[in-house]
């Protein structure tokens, strides 16, 4: 193009330079990034109630535990898994008697027929007072062991009885948040009944299968024991001749026959002694005979009587 007055053409690379690039109309508004909402709790999956409770078992927990119905090794094997008992109670012994102290109190709440939440509320007020009553502390490896401080006071009876109490009615009237409605009136007094005739009737047996350890004591004898005589020879035995078998066999004629052969069979039967089974056979022959005389005798009498009562009639 020919510009005016004879004037050099611009450079339109650098006239860009000079005015820059234009500037956005608009500037893009930077949308910020959305919190993600927390995701609504799973119905069963609660681990703590509004009142401040603590579930040690979730509902569903409860549900696996039941579902298992009478194996009990397989509920065992869940519960230690669940609660991590094998690392809060490394002793075996222990072990076993919290696991069987959890488990009694799960199949008594399924007994009367309690839902999983309401079992595992009644699980967190019992493992609440266990661990109230042993007084635990956890070490640096995560075992649960009993604390003979004297700075803390060892509870007793009482003590755990109203604190319990104040769990269960807690969880006993309808007034949310601080107290919920998860037991009845009857269910709650079934459960003080079960817990009345079984932690608290014998509480310090609890305790101290709870605080104490368990005594192994092996005790070593040396016993010297007498060896038993060497049996007899049984080539040397000879088989002896039943009494019975030797009449039942003999000639009746023979028997009855006097002179020298009954003699002889007399003097035969007082050289053989007799046998057991003969003595036992003879004192039974005996009593049927003065058991019949009685009879007969009490028959007599009976008929003696009623002759002369027809005569006194006649």
């Amino acid at each position: 193009q020919a510009h005016r007055g004879g004037e050099a053409p611009l450079d339109h690379h650098k006239l860009l330079h000079v005015m820059g690039p234009k500037k956005a109309a608009k500037e893009e508004e930077v949308e910020e990034p959305e919190e993600p909402e927390e995701p609504e709790p799973v119905e069963g999956d609660e681990t703590e109630l509004e009142t401040g409770l603590a579930l040690p078992l979730r509902p569903n927990d409860v549900g696996r535990i039941w579902a298992f119905q009478t194996d009990y090794a397989a509920q065992s094997k869940l519960l230690t898994q669940l609660l991590g008992l094998e690392a809060s109670h490394p002793v075996a012994s222990k072990r076993d008697i919290m696991c069987d102290f959890y488990l009694f109190n799960l199949a008594h709440a399924k007994t009367i027929c309690l839902n999983q939440r309401q079992g595992a509320v009644f699980h967190a007020i019992m493992s609440h007072i266990l661990d109230m009553m042993a007084v635990w502390e956890t070490n640096q490896e995560g075992a649960k062991i009993a604390s003979f401080s004297q700075d803390k006071e060892v509870p007793g009876a009482a003590e755990c009885f109203k604190e319990y109490e104040r769990l269960l009615l807690m969880h006993a009237v309808n007034d949310p948040p601080s107290r919920l409605l998860i037991f009845s009136g009857t269910e709650a007094r079934r459960l003080t009944d079960f817990v009345s005739t079984t932690l608290f009737k014998h509480f310090l047996l609890y305790q101290f299968c709870a605080r104490c350890e368990r005594d192994v004591q092996q005790l070593r004898f040396n016993i010297e024991l007498a060896r038993p005589a060497p049996p007899p020879d049984l080539g040397l035995a000879r088989q002896k001749p039943s009494r019975r078998l030797n009449d039942s066999q003999a000639n009746p004629e023979e028997a009855e026959g006097g002179g020298g052969s009954g003699q002889e069979a007399a003097g035969a039967g007082r050289e053989e002694a007799p046998s057991e089974e003969d003595e036992i056979q003879r004192i039974v022959e005996e009593k049927l005979r003065e058991t019949e005389a009685k009879l007969q005798a009490k028959l007599a009498e009976r008929e003696q009587s009623f002759n002369e009562r027809l005569t006194a009639k006649s």
